[in-house]
């Protein structure tokens, strides 16, 4: 074994290796309080100075949250530092404990609140540190270890960013996925390392921990080229909140929502990701334990912990998204927030909540008969047009040849040419039908098969399987539970009897002081084997002949005097409780073992459950899409209509037109030939095309080209004057829309003329609006809203752009300080509303629409957003009321409102 010896020349025997990395080895030492680091190749100065400044400056609030140096290492008496000290710490590394799967099991019963209170922890760690003003610096998971209490160790301290009295040595290594944006990319030898670095690091390990092991920056990028974790660090794409959006970011799937915590640690993530002013570890203490402190247990699931000011619990949504089991759901207490008992009913609300027995519906619903498509349409007019030039010309063929050359040629021919113009016509629409047709027998055919499917009533059989196990298992925890009970009273009163007759055997008849009886009745009544008072019962007494019957009440009388003087003694009390404590050791392992075995078939429900509600959904849409097509083959089937109407009057043509004598026939022709002649050279002017709109022209106007030298001479009035000419110029093209542009080119020349008009500012405002150009308008307005503070219209415009893109927070400040003004702005009162539906609160939303409604009742767009609202709310009688209004106003916008909801109209 290996021989090392530390500052004091005592020596080290090092036993089994504990890991290594590319720098050092971790040993055992044979005394099991320490462990040795050996480096692989010699130190530096600089290295051997910075760990013997680390021992020489360890205290306990260092030792107790860190895995500091204790003493160095040498490889002789006071020979060459070759390694270090440092506490034995048995724990794992903190990934063990927020991945699911690891946490299984080494943290069996860990719950949200255990998860927690170990960010707690993390941060009490960090804080410690920092307090001596030391650096990690090479934040990650790797170099946090936790204990199963929740106690957090920070390990690998030979690495830190270490502050003396006159230098601090730098950490010149870092884990890219925990390292700060600006350190992404960069040479670490260069930077020295700042507690804001820290901090990032430590807000990512807390954001791993309460989000189960999800990294904060690895959302779903929308964008077209491949982004890696480090670019979306440098990038500042954070992935969830009101950022992800901006950012062209989604957060992943079946992930805990960011407001699924306390706003106020919802906040202090934003502030670490998307700035540099992070939140210190303090922080962190106070809102964690803060967080900690406000947790409320779910209904339906033991193990499920979550912020008590959220409706529902998220864990149940995420669990029924996944189809796995996040938490335990039994529980030894053990681990913090495991304390809640198990409960049979809880179970059995658990397994109702999966909706097992309700995934599969009788029947799916037909939808409304679809319009035929509008190339279907435009066909059709064609056909029919086909079929009636057709039917024209065998008309004027007939009439011709009836005229030409008699009837029973016209009839001949007539015949022959109206039998290929009626196989020409039945070609025609079978080619259009037959398709058709086709395509709609073998979706009918798919649509029954899902339908027998969907409407079986038999549940896959690993369900039912498992169903009927969790049911079984159910069954035999209650009936193990009265029978516990039971057995433990039987034990209760057994133990009791046990000692009670254990008292009375040892209180003998030769030995009792108060038993008042002569020597020689003694003697005779232990020759009877009447020795103790537990044999000295009535009928045991009466059975012996010798014992005289004066005798018997005196032994009676004394045995009743101990049994009022028993009282358990200390020894028997233990016993008592040892053998309760045996009993209940046993059947708790025996029960817990039934729990384990529900919990398990839980967990396989819960994914089966999942599985089962996919497949439905995936045939539910299937089944849909077929109905839909089936009901578009139909429509259109019916478009195609038939070839008999034509057919038909090619027959009557044939048969009717050469008979009907030279004199119809030649007042037919006339009168056919008069009906499609149309006189050369008149147009009609709803043939004609429309007259193009008027475009903007540029034109010079006075002063346009004037320098800025050339309008300063001029006078006040004179540059006010030549700026109206610009802003009305101006006014017109924002007002008809005709051309933003050059609304900007005339805004922009009266600004030069008078640049300190809120007005002027406000129409270049709103021309860059119209380009959507937000930014720039944005800075025009807020220089307009600097020169007239209490300019309401320009504090509307101002909220349209935030509007615009989506920054629907400012949106509300802002109008709200309008509306406190001017309560009766129609147009605050609208753009409130949009700002609210944008942040998803539909309540404050509809009570803005309801007051912009009575400003101005006509208005038909604010009885649609009214009523978007309300559906969302599931209001559908005040919903009903909008639509009603919409109705009679705007039949357009009423179809709109329709289309966005699945309510039914009479």
């Amino acid at each position: 074994m290996p021989v090392f010896y530390d500052s004091q020349n005592q020596s080290h025997i090092l036993s089994e290796r504990l890991g290594g990395g590319g720098e050092g080895t971790v040993y055992a030492c044979e005394d099991g309080e320490f462990v040795a680091k050996i480096y692989h190749e010699s130190l530096t100065e600089e290295k051997a100075e910075k760990l013997l400044w680390m021992a020489a400056h360890k205290n306990e609030r260092l030792l107790k949250v860190a895995a500091w140096v204790v003493d160095v290492l040498r490889d002789a008496p006071d020979g060459k530092i070759v390694g270090f000290l440092m506490p034995n710490v048995n724990a794992k590394e903190i990934h063990e404990l927020y991945s699911l799967k690891s946490r299984r099991v080494y943290f069996p019963d860990a719950t949200w609140h255990f998860l927690v209170h170990t960010a707690a922890n993390l941060a009490r760690a960090f804080y410690n540190l920092h307090r001596d003003l030391h650096i990690m610096g090479d934040v990650n998971h790797g170099n946090c270890v936790v204990m199963r209490d929740g106690t957090v160790k920070l390990i690998d301290c030979d690495s830190y960013s270490i502050k003396t009295d006159e230098l601090r040595y730098p950490c010149e290594v870092g884990v890219a996925t925990h390292l700060a944006p600006e350190l992404q990319g960069v040479s670490l030898r260069d930077i020295e390392r700042e507690n804001k670095h820290d901090n990032f690091g430590l807000a990512v390990i807390i954001f791993q921990l309460l989000f189960l092991g999800r990294h904060p920056f690895a959302g779903n990028y929308l964008g077209d080229e491949d982004k890696s974790l480090e670019d979306c660090i440098r990038e500042l794409r954070f992935a969830y909140g009101d950022n992800a959006a901006q950012k062209n970011v989604r957060q992943p799937p079946g992930t805990l929502p960011l407001a699924a915590v306390s706003p106020r640690i919802a906040l202090m993530f934003e502030q670490a990701f998307l700035t540099e002013d992070r939140p210190e570890p303090r922080e962190w203490i106070e809102a964690l334990e803060d967080l900690s402190n406000n947790l409320q247990t779910c209904d339906l699931h033991p193990g499920h912990l979550y912020f008590n000011e959220l409706e529902n619990c998220p864990w149940c949504e995420i669990e029924t998204q996944t189809g796995l089991m996040l938490f335990p759901f039994v529980t030894t207490g053990e681990q913090l927030g495991g304390d809640k008992p198990f409960n049979i009913f809880t179970v059995e609300n658990l397994i109702a909540s999966f909706g097992i027995q309700n995934t599969l519906p009788a029947k799916l619903p037909r939808p409304a008969i679809v319009p035929p498509s509008a190339e279907m349409l435009e066909d059709r007019t064609a056909r029919r047009s086909t079929a009636c030039i057709i039917v024209a010309g065998h008309l004027f063929a007939v009439l011709f040849m009836n005229w030409a050359f008699g009837v029973g040629v016209a009839l001949m021919l007539g015949t022959i040419l109206a039998f290929f113009l009626i196989r020409l016509l039945s070609d025609t629409y079978s080619s259009i039908r037959q398709p058709i047709e086709a395509m709609l027998v073998s979706n009918q055919g798919q649509l029954k098969k899902i339908e027998n499917e969907i409407t079986r009533t038999e549940l896959p059989p690993l369900i039912g399987e498992n169903l009927t196990k969790i049911r079984s298992k159910i069954t035999a925890y209650q009936n193990f539970q009265h029978r516990s009970v039971s057995e433990l009273k039987t034990l209760q009163t057994n133990v009791s009897r046990r000692e009670f007759y254990k008292y009375l055997h040892s209180q003998k008849t030769t030995d009792a002081q108060t038993l008042d009886v002569t020597e020689l009745e003694r003697k005779m009544l232990t020759a009877i084997g009447v020795k103790t008072a537990a044999e000295t019962d009535e009928v045991r007494l009466r059975h012996f002949y010798k014992v005289d019957d004066k005798t018997i009440p005196k032994l009676l009388e004394w045995r009743e005097r101990l049994i009022a003087d028993f009282d358990t003694d200390e020894t028997s009390v233990k016993n008592i409780k040892a053998e309760q404590t045996e009993f209940i050791t046993h059947t708790g392992n025996e029960r817990r073992h039934i729990e384990r075995d529900i919990e398990q078939i839980l967990i396989l429900l819960r994914a089966g459950a999942v599985h089962l509600k996919r497949d439905q959904q995936m045939l539910t849409t299937k089944a849909d899409n077929l109905t839909k097509q089936i009901s578009q083959a139909q429509t259109e089937l019916q478009t195609v209509g038939s070839s008999m109407p034509a057919i038909f009057a090619l027959i009557l043509i044939t048969l009717f037109v050469p008979i009907s004598g030279i004199f119809t026939a030649q007042h037919n022709e006339h009168q056919n030939v008069s009906q499609f002649k149309t006189p050369d050279g008149i147009i009609s002017s709803s043939d004609a095309p429309p007259m193009p709109k008027n475009a903007a022209v540029k034109s010079n106007l006075p002063g346009e080209n004037m320098t800025d030298a050339e309008i300063a001479d001029l006078s006040k009035p004179e540059r006010t004057s030549l700026a109206e000419i610009f802003y009305d110029k101006a006014v017109s093209y924002n007002y008809d829309g005709i051309n933003r542009f050059e609304a900007e080119r005339f805004s922009r020349q009266a600004i030069r003329f008078a640049p300190d008009q809120p007005r002027f500012l406000n129409q270049l405002a709103y021309a860059l609006y119209g380009q959507q150009d937000y930014t720039d308008s944005l800075g025009y307005l807020d220089r307009s809203l600097k020169l007239d503070k209490e300019n309401n219209e320009t504090k509307i415009f101002i909220a349209m752009n935030y509007l615009a893109v989506n920054d629907f927070k400012d949106t509300v400040k802002i109008l709200n300080e309008v509306i406190k003004k001017e309560p009766n702005s129609f147009e605050a009162h609208y753009s409130l509303g949009l700002a609210f539906n944008g942040l998803k609160n539909y309540r404050a939303a509809a009570d803005v629409f309801r007051r912009a409604a009575e400003i101005k009742p006509a208005d038909a767009d604010i009885h649609y957003q009214l009523g978007v609202c309300l559906y969302k709310l599931n209001k559908t009688q005040e919903w009903r009321n909008e639509y009603n209004i919409l109705l009679r106003t705007n039949e357009k916008l009423a179809r709109k409102l329709m289309s966005k909801t699945d309510i039914t109209v009479q």
